[in-house]
C-alpha cells in the first residue's frame, strides 16, 4: 500500500510537553491529554506502541481502534434486511507514526488521528519549510488560504490559473495560512529527485500546518522524504511569504500581553470621563475575527459574561461602537480596581451579534481587539489573540505606498471645503456627525451618515456633479481607527454594486425614506431622481480624514509622523480592492481650522507636491 504523507511536527515548546526530554513519556502524555480533552476512554494497556529504528532515525507506532456509532443504513433499512445486526457497527482507526530524528519530532497521521496530535503540532511548519526552498519568480500558486490583517476579508480562499507566480500572491496584509503550490523544477530536482518520474518535472506540495507531497510512496520513500526535510531545515529561512513573522518568543508574548492589559487598564478613566490624558488613550480596532460583514451589518449585540454554571447576557446593545465601553466598564464594576481580576473577567466575556433573533457570528470579547505596539522600535501586531511582527524591510515601502496614494489619488480641490474644526474651548476635534451635517442642505451634497438600510451605512456624504457620484467616507485622524473606515467602505463598495446591478429600486427607495425621516435635504429630488444617481454616473469612493495633529502635518508629505501601520495597510489595501471591482478611488484629507495665513502657506505646499505612480 502506498499513501500520500503529510507531515506534522510536534512543538516541542508546547507548555505541557516542554519539560518532558525522554520520547516515549512525550508521546505518551500527547496521547493521555487528546484523549481527554476528547472524552475517550483510555487505559494504560492502550499506551502501548511498536518502535524501531531505521538509519538513527526512531519510529514509534501508535496503533487504536475505537467504536464508533452505528452505521445510518442499520436504522433505514428494516429487520428483514438485518440478518446481522452487528455488522453495520462503525469503528474508527486511529494511527498515529512518530518519527524522531536528530533535532525533531515529526509525525504522520492515518484515519481519526488528527484530534490527538492538533494540539501540540507545530501550525507553522509545512510553511515554514517552504520558505526554506521557495523561489517567488518560479515557484506557482495554484491554491491558496490566507489570513487578512486588513480589508475586508477575513479569511481569503483563492484559486489561480497556469503560470500564476508566487511573487504575485505575495502583498501587505496577507498571512499564509496554506498554500498549494508546484515548486520549480530545478527545485523538485535537488530536493525531491527521487520522487521524480521524468526529466524537469515540478512537485507539486501542500504547506500549512502539515507539508503534504502530492505523491503516493511507500514507507522506504517516506523516510526519504523525512530525511530530506532535516536537510531542508538547516537551511536558512528567506521570510519572503509575508511581510510579517509570528512572535513565538515567550517572554517577549509575555511583556506584550501586560502592556495590552496595562493599556486596557489605563484607558478606563478616559471610558469614565474622569481623566483627559492623551497618554491614556488607547488606539486599536474592534472587530470580529470571524465575519467582518457579519459584525458591522448585526442589528444587535448581545454581551454575554461568565456565570456559575453558563455564560448569561448582562447587556443588549444596538451599536457596535459602544461594546468595548460597555464590556470593559462592566469589568470595572465587577472587579473594581484589581487590574489581573479585570483580564480575567475580560477573558470570559462573549460577544454575540445578532439579525433579528439569529446569531450571524459570535467570539470571545478579547478575540476582537486588533491594535499596533512597538517593542524595540519594531511594529508588532495583536490579531485575533496572536502577535506579528512587520518586518523592517517593509515599513519604509509600506509608508512610500502610502503616500504616493495620497499624491496620486487627491480629490479635487473644493468638493470638501469646510475645514475641520475644534470643539468650543476643547482641544479635541468635532465629532464626525458634526463634520458631516455641514453639508446638510449644500447644492449638490446630500448627508447619508447614520442611514444603514439592511445593516449598511453605504457613506457619510454624497456629491453628485453632472457625470460623477461621490460616495464619502469620513473620519478624522489616520490612525488605527481608519480599519474601520476602510471596512465600511469596502462593504459599502459591494452592496450598492449589486443594487445597481439589480435595479434594487427598494434599496434605494429604503435610503431615500431615511433621508427624509431625519429631516435631511433631498433638493426635490424624487425616489426615482436618487436611485438614478447611481444608475446613470460614474461612481467614486472617497476616503476623507483629517489629522490628529494640532499643526495639521500633510500625510503625504510627512507620512513618517503618522505611525499606525495599520492606518497604512487599510489606506493601500482599500484602495487596491475598489478600483481593481468597484470604480474610481479617492483621498483627501481635511484640513484643520486654522489662521488664513497658514491655510495659504499650506496650499502652496500641497500644489507643489509631485505626483509619483507605482500603479
Amino acid at each position: 500500500m502506498n499513501i500520500i504523507p503529510k507531515i506534522f511536527k510536534i512543538d516541542r515548546a508546547h507548555r505541557l510537553i516542554k519539560e518532558i526530554t525522554d520520547t516515549e513519556q512525550l508521546i505518551k502524555k500527547i496521547i493521555r491529554t487528546s484523549y481527554g480533552k476528547l472524552g475517550w476512554n483510555l487505559s494504560e494497556s492502550d499506551l502501548e506502541f511498536a518502535n524501531f529504528i531505521k538509519n538513527s532515525f526512531t519510529y514509534y507506532l501508535y496503533l487504536y481502534s475505537i467504536a464508533d456509532k452505528q452505521s445510518k443504513w442499520a436504522a433505514f433499512l428494516p429487520p428483514e434486511l438485518k440478518s446481522n445486526p452487528a455488522i453495520f457497527n462503525q469503528t474508527k482507526l486511529t494511527l498515529v507514526l512518530f518519527v524522531e530524528t536528530e533535532h525533531n519530532l515529526y509525525v504522520v497521521i492515518g484515519g481519526n488521528a488528527y484530534p490527538i496530535v492538533v494540539n501540540f503540532v507545530d501550525h507553522s511548519f509545512g510553511l515554514d519549510i517552504y520558505d526554506r526552498i521557495i523561489e517567488i519568480e518560479k515557484d506557482e500558486a495554484f491554491s491558496t488560504k490566507s489570513r487578512r490583517i486588513i480589508g475586508q476579508q477575513v479569511g481569503l480562499s483563492e484559486q489561480f490559473r497556469d503560470n500564476y507566480k508566487m511573487i504575485n500572491y505575495l502583498q501587505f496584509g496577507k498571512i499564509p495560512k496554506e498554500l498549494h503550490i508546484k515548486l520549480d523544477a530545478s527545485t523538485s530536482n535537488q530536493y525531491f529527485s527521487f520522487l521524480l518520474k521524468k526529466a524537469n518535472e515540478r512537485l507539486k506540495i501542500s504547506a500549512g500546518k502539515a507539508l503534504s507531497i502530492h505523491r503516493e510512496v511507500d514507507f522506504n520513500t517516506l523516510h526519504l522524504i523525512i530525511n530530506e526535510l532535516c536537510t531542508i531545515n538547516q537551511l536558512a529561512p528567506q521570510e519572503l511569504l509575508s511581510s510579517y513573522t509570528e512572535v513565538r518568543d515567550v517572554e517577549i508574548i509575555n511583556k506584550l500581553q501586560i502592556e495590552l492589559n496595562n493599556r486596557i487598564f489605563n484607558y478606563i478613566p478616559l471610558l469614565q470621563h474622569t481623566a483627559n490624558t492623551s497618554a491614556q488613550h488607547f488606539e486599536f480596532d474592534f472587530c470580529s475575527p470571524n465575519n467582518i460583514e457579519a459584525f458591522y451589518t448585526a442589528e444587535s449585540y448581545q454581551l454575554k459574561e461568565k456565570g456559575e454554571e453558563k455564560h448569561e447576557t448582562f447587556a443588549t446593545l444596538t451599536d457596535k461602537d459602544d461594546i468595548f465601553k460597555t464590556v470593559v466598564l462592566r469589568a470595572y464594576e465587577v472587579c473594581g480596581n484589581n487590574e489581573n481580576a479585570i483580564l480575567f473577567y475580560l477573558r470570559g466575556v462573549r460577544v454575540l451579534c445578532y439579525r433579528g433573533t439569529k446569531v450571524v457570528t459570535s467570539s470571545s470579547f478579547l478575540y476582537h481587539l486588533n491594535a499596533e505596539f512597538h517593542y524595540n522600535h519594531t511594529p508588532i501586531f495583536l490579531i485575533d489573540t496572536k502577535w506579528y511582527r512587520l518586518k523592517d524591510s517593509f515599513v519604509k515601502s509600506l509608508e512610500h505606498q502610502t503616500a504616493t496614494i495620497f499624491k496620486t489619488t487627491k480629490l479635487a480641490a473644493g468638493i470638501l471645503e469646510y475645514p475641520w474644526s475644534l470643539k468650543p474651548q476643547s482641544s479635541h476635534l468635532i465629532d464626525e456627525g458634526d463634520y458631516n451635517m455641514q453639508y446638510n442642505g449644500k447644492p449638490g451634497y446630500l448627508v447619508l451618515d447614520t442611514i444603514t438600510p439592511e445593516g449598511v451605512e453605504l457613506c457619510d456624504i454624497v456629491h453628485y456633479t453632472d457625470n460623477e457620484l461621490y460616495l464619502i467616507h469620513v473620519k478624522h485622524s489616520f490612525t488605527a481607527r481608519v480599519r474601520e473606515l476602510t471596512n465600511q467602505i469596502l462593504i459599502s463598495a459591494r452592496r450598492i454594486s449589486e443594487a445597481v446591478a439589480s435595479k434594487n429600486q427598494a434599496f434605494f427607495d429604503s435610503i431615500y425614506t431615511s433621508i427624509i425621516n431625519k429631516g435631511r435635504t433631498t433638493h426635490n429630488l424624487s425616489n426615482t431622481d436618487f436611485a438614478n444617481l447611481f444608475y446613470n454616473k460614474t461612481l467614486v469612493y472617497v476616503f476623507a480624514t483629517a489629522s490628529q495633529f494640532a499643526d495639521d502635518p500633510l500625510i503625504s508629505d510627512k507620512i513618517e509622523k503618522y505611525t499606525s501601520n495599520i492606518a497604512r495597510f487599510s489606506l493601500t489595501t482599500c484602495s487596491s480592492e475598489i478600483r481593481t471591482r468597484y470604480g474610481d478611488f479617492k483621498t483627501c484629507q481635511i484640513r484643520r481650522k486654522t489662521d488664513t495665513l497658514t491655510l495659504e502657506i499650506i496650499e502652496n505646499i500641497d500644489t507643489h507636491n509631485e505626483s509619483i505612480s507605482i500603479f
